[in-house]
């Protein structure tokens, strides 16, 4: 089994290949994202004590994990906790740092239970953002990564950057008050035809068939002026541009957690479907 590792301790890299791993060690952020293109591995491994650990996890979930290739596993050896890190993107299995010698018979799990199942996804993202709007930031340039690669064009693009950061604001401010012991939750899906996203805060919630009446009722004009004055819970403007800009908007009850999608280029949305 071929393994991309990007680790601190040499001794980790030897008891990997001990075990049978046919390993390709990556020093730089750089060198391990070209072997995790180049090298087709069935696993990577990162150390999570390294700085640019979350960028490797982001790099492969986003750019080399997709519709042309077989799903790539990502083992995380955890060493920080999870408030110290600002966005997490989730891999596909923790283990404790000196637990080196459990990956392999993990990943060769992972892997034959994944050969067994029906690929649902082309690629599944999962983030984790606490509430900063550094963060938010961040968690924005990452959608504007993944979206990239889907055929969109340029202003679509731009529309749905605006559209994700949008209900990202809302989860921040409206349902976590901007409270940095609470937690963005983002799943974010691609299929054979549509891109979607789920966004839900750690909040009570709102009146969201009200709301979603009146994006229905209100010009994009009365929307600005009412953000501009005492709306209870900000952001019709932004729905308003979200039930433009995607081909499907759902709430969930609660009214924390807000489901977007759009249809990928070639793929017409079928009759009643969003």
């Amino acid at each position: 089994m071929k393994a991309v590792v990007a680790v601190r301790d040499p001794n980790a890299l030897a008891e990997l290949r001990r075990r049978g791993l046919d390993v390709a060690p990556a020093a730089t952020l750089d060198e391990a994202a070209a072997l995790c293109k180049e090298h087709e591995p069935q696993v990577v491994i990162v150390d999570e004590g390294l700085p640019y650990a979350q960028e490797l996890v982001i790099t492969v979930k986003a750019e080399v994990d997709g519709p042309d290739r077989d799903r790539l596993p990502v083992v995380l050896l955890e060493g920080k906790p999870d408030e110290a890190v600002g966005v997490r993107c989730v891999p596909d299995l923790c283990l404790p740092v000196g637990a080196v010698g459990d990956v392999v018979d993990k990943v060769k799990a992972i892997v034959m239970r994944r050969a067994r199942q029906r690929r649902l996804f082309d690629q599944e993202v999962v983030l984790r953002i606490r509430t900063a709007p550094d963060n938010v930031e961040r968690a924005g340039d990452v959608f504007d990564r993944l979206i990239g690669l889907c055929g969109y064009t340029e202003e679509e693009q731009v529309r749905l950057g605006h559209t994700f950061r949008e209900a990202l604001g809302n989860a921040a401010e409206h349902g976590n008050k901007n409270d940095p012991e609470r937690t963005i939750h983002v799943n974010y899906l691609r299929s054979g035809d549509r891109m979607s996203v789920v966004v839900t805060d750690e909040g009570k919630g709102f009146d969201t068939k009200a709301f979603l009446a009146r994006a229905e009722e209100v010009s994009a004009l009365e929307h600005t002026r009412s953000r501009r004055t005492n709306e209870a819970r900000p952001g019709g403007l932004g729905v308003f541009i979200m039930k433009q800009t995607c081909d499907g908007i759902r709430f969930n009850d609660a009214g924390n957690s807000i489901y977007l999608m759009k249809f990928l280029p070639g793929h017409a949305p079928p009759t009643g479907v969003s």
